[in-house]
């Protein structure tokens, strides 16, 4: 299996479009706030890391322990490693590292932040985490794409109507189609496969890519013991 490809399916196209239109956004009416969810193992995170890594993109992830203090910390630590000065220890309180965070980044307002896993944030005692992001979007011009879980929309809009409002794009995650389907395998798939491969796989993957993968493993392996360099589905169950 090819990996490491991010395969051009609907999802990944709609989530192109979003962070294209904030990049190409008026900057000085408009902040660089974007929102990605839908439910687990759609893809989200895959794209999240990939597009990062292609386009040098700073990725990070929230954890369940983090406070605003790692978080800020966690922040500067990615923005200065990701402008090559280093990789200093981090001093100071919280509201001095945002100032430092917010410094940096009005120099480099090219900067794109992807931030996984912001459905952390919506704990009361964390909200915090959500105002520093609001300052980074206020105060810069850098884009911020969040990204959360199936009700994260929903969430947002609960907690804070101004920031809902802030985000210049949502894009939902959805169930893949038959056509995603086949492009994922046409992309990653190292052995050949027709129609009723693609039927076998849509049929019993629940609806997620992360199934897909597994099932998508599953067919290379009997391919791989039989040395097969096209599989069908009676190969499968022969």
């Amino acid at each position: 299996m090819k990996e490491g490809k991010l395969a051009r399916m609907s999802n990944v196209i709609a989530a192109d479009r979003c962070v294209e239109y904030l990049l190409a956004r008026p900057k000085l009416e408009m902040v660089g706030l974007g929102l990605i969810y839908g439910h687990p193992g759609l893809g989200k995170t895959t794209y999240a890391q990939r597009m990062a890594y292609s386009k040098g993109w700073i990725y990070m992830r929230l954890e369940s322990y983090m406070t605003p203090k790692t978080f800020a910390v966690s922040l500067k630590q990615l923005i200065i490693r990701h402008l090559g000065m280093g990789n200093h220890p981090v001093m100071g309180s919280a509201a001095t590292i945002y100032e430092e965070c917010i410094g940096l980044l009005r120099e480099h307002p090219e900067i794109v932040i992807v931030i996984d896993e912001i459905d952390y944030a919506f704990r009361s005692y964390q909200h915090e985490i959500l105002g520093a992001i609001r300052d980074i979007v206020d105060e810069t011009l850098c884009v911020v794409i969040l990204i959360g879980m199936q009700n994260a929309k929903e969430r947002l809009y609960q907690i804070n109507r101004y920031y809902f409002d802030r985000c210049g794009v949502f894009c939902e995650f959805t169930t893949p189609s038959k056509k995603d389907i086949a492009i994922l395998m046409a992309t990653m798939m190292d052995v050949s496969f027709g129609e009723d491969i693609v039927d076998y796989i849509a049929k019993r993957n629940q609806g997620t890519l992360r199934d897909t993968i597994k099932l998508m493993h599953s067919v290379e392996s009997v391919a791989r013991v039989k040395k097969l360099e096209r599989v069908t589905v009676q190969d499968l169950e022969g």
